[in-house]
């Protein structure tokens, strides 16, 4: 039975049907539906083994310099790049540790978590920085973090309001959140439908809007929310690809970036960042 992640409702009314895995091709068809209280979009049914869904992932794979250097002049300006000067860092859902690193070299005391112990395991070996995995090593650091980063990780969350709870009691008095998702009300997710990249199923579980976000966070108490929309060329690269050949095809997703900055100047709203802080 369907249940919203946000508001626990049992009422959906479907909105896209029967979609493939394009990404990485895992098996099966999935469905989107509004929840009929609140209207949040999520995937009508969670899948029973998420963690399944990322073996192999490539987002989490090494990657090549070109890759890298793409990644910085196309998606550089969605994460935050300040500088450290020892201040302590958890970014939730690190993925390959490549932002891990990024911040290290700042200046700050960085601090990884992934939900898999082995995936963890990995990443802490392959940046030598300290990587958390479980609940209960969350729990345990209670007020000791400047800066929280989840970076289009939200979206993927199975309970994200546990997870929002969880992020926001490791902050010190001050301390930041910052988390970047897709932006479901946006043009180009209208724009693209079923076919847009940011969609991403079956591992995009969720997603809230400006308004849920800001919300939730005053909910918890944090202050000072701000929210901004992110330009990323990805959208319309691999919303393209998935339109001209049913799947992501990385030479056309390639060849598409350029277009896709102009695009994205245009139609700025695919994604966004929301950014608050916890009261002194």
């Amino acid at each position: 039975m369907f249940e919203c992640r946000n508001c626990k409702a049992h009422r959906a009314e479907p909105i896209y049907h029967q979609l493939r895995d394009r990404f990485e091709g895992h098996p099966g068809t999935f469905d989107y539906v509004r929840c009929g209280e609140c209207s949040l979009v999520q995937l009508a049914e969670i899948p029973p083994d998420l963690e399944a869904l990322y073996m192999g992932y490539r987002v989490h794979g090494r990657t090549s310099s070109l890759y890298h250097l793409l990644r910085k002049l196309t998606i550089g300006h969605a994460y935050l790049s300040t500088s450290g000067e020892g201040r302590s860092l958890l970014d939730f859902g690190c993925g390959s540790g490549w932002y891990l690193q990024q911040m290290a070299e700042l200046g700050w005391q960085a601090t990884g978590y992934e939900s898999n112990a082995d995936h963890a395991a990995h990443v802490s070996r392959v940046t030598s920085l300290p990587v958390l995995s479980g609940l209960d090593s969350l729990k345990a650091r209670t007020g000791e973090f400047d800066l929280v980063t989840m970076n289009f990780v939200f979206e993927h969350l199975a309970d994200p309001h546990e997870m929002l709870d969880l992020v926001s009691r490791v902050l010190r008095p001050g301390g930041q959140l910052y988390i970047s998702v897709p932006n479901i009300e946006s043009r180009e997710a209208r724009i693209f439908k079923d076919r847009w990249f940011h969609l991403d199923p079956p591992r995009h579980l969720t997603f809230f809007t400006k308004a849920m976000l800001s919300e939730m966070f005053a909910a918890r108490g944090l202050v000072d929310i701000e929210v901004k929309d992110l330009p990323i060329p990805t959208g319309l690269a691999g919303s393209l690809s998935y339109k001209v050949w049913g799947k992501f095809e990385p030479v056309t997703w390639y060849s598409l970036i350029v277009p896709g900055l102009v695009f994205s100047k245009l139609v700025r709203d695919g994604n966004f960042a929301i950014s608050a802080r916890r009261p002194l």
